[in-house]
């Protein structure tokens, strides 16, 4: 965990009211695991705000790694940090947390985000990818076409190091962080029918059980109480062993590094801090009916 002042290489708009944004952090690119956050001060806003580590880009010279974050503006916080331009600079601390693990033994990886929740499961598709043998399967669930995470089949690349107040060249006002891993088999789904299968992600999942040695999910409390509904019977009367899922929670913090108490949740295990204990837990540990996110 390290506080650092780091320059914003790009910011753009990518989906209503989400952004995505690339920052020069090459402590964070270089010790950071899937799942772990962040968290940034906004403005003089007392306390910081947390974000999912989204993707990483590691250059050949470490001062030049890059650590994207996706978010979505709630409060005068985001707003904030949704009006940052490329050059300004940002106080982040990090990373913190506790983010996923992959069993050794583990080859096929279920990944299922719902809406704002693929943030961090992009970071562990590409961890994943990066060491041979696995497989990845990324279901992403939405209201509509337009809230589904627009992919490019650009790689990733790096910015240049820009100057205070600098602006992106003609053609860069996307962002150049916004790539699916390749390798990745991405499914689609919404809510309206306007993109892929028209259903909620919980819908189809049992569709893909009986191939996944690990689940791992990010999203809203009622997606992870219908997922834990399913994981803990058969399904449609075939014998489904249960499968080790990992969930990260979403959820208000105050300080951040597990010392305030404000984001305890009760677990099987007893009181637990999502900053410190998690935000990555087994989904079979939470006691989902006493969750109030």
């Amino acid at each position: 965990m390290k506080q650092s002042l780091c320059t914003i290489t790009s910011n753009a708009e990518i989906m209503p009211g989400v952004y995505l944004m690339g920052i020069e952090a090459p402590d964070v690119a270089t010790s950071a695991q899937p799942g772990q956050f962040i968290t940034v001060r906004c403005e003089d806003f007392i306390l910081r705000r947390p974000f999912s580590i989204h993707q990483i880009v590691i250059a050949s010279e470490a001062k030049q790694s890059q650590v994207a974050l996706l978010f979505r503006i709630v409060g005068k916080g985001t707003l904030w940090l949704s009006q940052r331009q490329i050059g300004d600079k940002i106080d982040i601390l990090g990373p913190l947390g506790k983010g996923f693990s992959i069993q050794s033994s583990s080859r096929n990886l279920l990944l299922v985000a719902g809406g704002i929740g693929i943030a961090p499961l992009v970071f562990l598709a590409q961890r994943a990818l990066s060491s041979e043998g696995h497989s990845v399967t990324l279901i992403h669930g939405a209201s509509t076409a337009a809230q589904l995470y627009p992919f490019s089949s650009s790689p990733l690349t790096l910015n240049p190091s820009p100057s205070k107040g600098a602006c992106p060249r003609e053609g860069e006002k996307q962002s150049n962080l916004l790539s699916l891993p390749s390798g990745v088999q991405f499914i689609p789904v919404t809510e309206d029918g306007t993109m892929g299968q028209k259903a909620m992600v919980t819908n189809i999942l049992p569709d893909f059980l009986t191939w996944a040695d690990q689940v791992y999910a990010c999203g809203p409390v009622n997606m992870y109480r219908a997922m834990a509904r399913m994981l803990a019977t058969s399904l449609e009367g075939n014998k489904v062993k249960m499968k080790k899922c990992q969930v990260s929670l979403e959820v208000r913090m105050g300080c951040g590094i597990g010392a305030c108490y404000g984001c305890t949740i009760e677990t099987k295990k007893g009181l637990k801090k999502v900053c410190r204990d998690g935000p990555v837990f087994e989904l079979d540990d939470i006691m989902w009916e006493e969750v109030r996110i």
